[in-house]
């Protein structure tokens, strides 16, 4: 797969959005909050920042020319963050638009990927994209914010992982709010 006009195309589309509900979260949280624990696990709002930047900077990295990413390597999370997250997230932002999104010839590109398949890494994105979304929703509740996932780009992540929804113990929320779903599918 070779994009010509890589926006078009619904993974990084949805990737793109993806970025869009954690910039919302990042920018809404109030200095004092980021060492706030979150949802995860022995994890501040901080780490879950400081992570879900590592992830799309190991993106980036992954898609370039240069050596693999280790997608497993110990990141001092909160460092990543940095001392003012929203500082660290603009230039995150500016490198994946810059040096990935708007890049033909890095998003054809054929990786082994951290999902341990071979693939394009734009239809790698189209799973990853989830990592972003959910970390701001990780964030904006840790720090009693709000954010928008838009219900159509739940509904887009929740057809790319509907095979998953037959793991044991994956369980689907119930009604016919694709977000709750897909919070409930990713255990949120």
């Amino acid at each position: 797969m070779s994009p010509t006009n890589p926006i078009q195309e619904p993974a990084i589309r949805d990737y793109d959005r993806s970025l869009d509900v954690l910039e919302q979260a990042i920018r809404s949280v109030r200095p004092e909050r980021w060492d706030d624990p979150s949802p995860i696990p022995t994890w501040t709002a901080r780490q879950v920042a400081g992570h879900a930047m590592t992830m799309i900077r190991n993106m980036v990295a992954l898609a370039d020319d240069g050596p693999d990413p280790d997608f497993h390597a110990r990141v001092d999370l909160a460092a990543a963050a940095g001392p003012d997250p929203c500082v660290t997230w603009t230039a995150t932002r500016h490198l994946v638009e810059s040096e990935l999104l708007t890049r033909p010839r890095r998003l054809a590109a054929v990786r082994m990927t951290p999902l341990g398949a071979e693939m394009p890494i734009v239809e790698l994105l189209g799973f990853q994209g989830l990592d972003p979304l959910l970390h701001g929703w990780d964030i904006a509740t840790a720090t009693g914010g709000t954010i928008d996932i838009p219900a159509d780009l739940a509904t887009a992540y929740l057809r790319r992982l509907e095979p998953l929804a037959e793991w044991p113990g994956a369980g689907l929320g119930t009604g016919d709010d694709p977000v709750h779903w897909l919070l409930t599918l990713c255990g949120r």
